[in-house]
């Protein structure tokens, strides 16, 4: 890939005709662990951004990660560099001491991966911040009967038991309590909690 992206490669296209094309790394579509391991990153930490392990929790923008300050962490802590191995710590770097992506041409690792809708939204966004936040403010046997005074509705699941017995959340489990979480919290929080979610 990094000389057919630098020099070219020849592809016959669907019309037959014989073009030159020079094929590049534009976006990474994987799963949150995945995209860990291939930003070279712990999975206590963003793939993208410098945010510390910490501060994760709060809305506040932190600069895109950079390949030549990973690739040289990465580099110095292999050769046991003292100032490269605190770099490596501090942003919690992976021992991945040789990246695919590293002599890639035009490739920008760090703003090529694409949102993962199980692990960042449904679990993450959803599930991680947003239920756990109105399970709070409502407390867990209220949310768990107004859950189950959701009306039985074709194309909607019933959740006849609430959703704090719930031990194996999957996505079809995040996808069915959000198509009826506004009616859940309608009412028994704050409007404004209400206009966040």
């Amino acid at each position: 890939m990094q000389d057919a992206g630098s020099q070219g490669t020849d592809v016959v296209c669907g019309d037959g005709v014989v073009r030159r094309v020079y094929p590049i790394l534009a976006s990474y579509i994987a799963n949150f662990p995945e995209q860990c391991l291939v930003a070279c990153c712990k999975e206590s930490r963003c793939p993208c951004c410098t945010v510390p392990a910490d501060k994760q929790e709060y809305p506040r923008p932190y600069a895109l990660c950079q390949q030549d300050t990973t690739l040289n962490a990465l580099q110095g802590h292999r050769r046991r560099d003292a100032l490269a191995t605190e770099v490596f710590n501090a942003d919690g770097i992976r021992r991945v001491y040789q990246p695919f992506w590293a002599e890639l041409p035009h490739c920008d690792i760090f703003s090529s991966f694409t949102p993962d809708i199980l692990h960042q939204i449904h679990k993450g966004i959803f599930h991680s911040h947003l239920v756990e936040w109105c399970t709070r403010l409502i407390g867990e046997d209220d949310l768990d009967a107004h859950f189950r005074c959701i009306p039985g509705h074709p194309g909607l699941r019933h959740f006849k038991d609430g959703i704090s017995g719930i031990s194996q959340w999957m996505g079809k489990e995040h996808k069915a309590m959000e198509k009826v979480f506004l009616g859940v919290i309608y009412g028994a929080v704050d409007q404004r909690v209400v206009l966040v979610a």
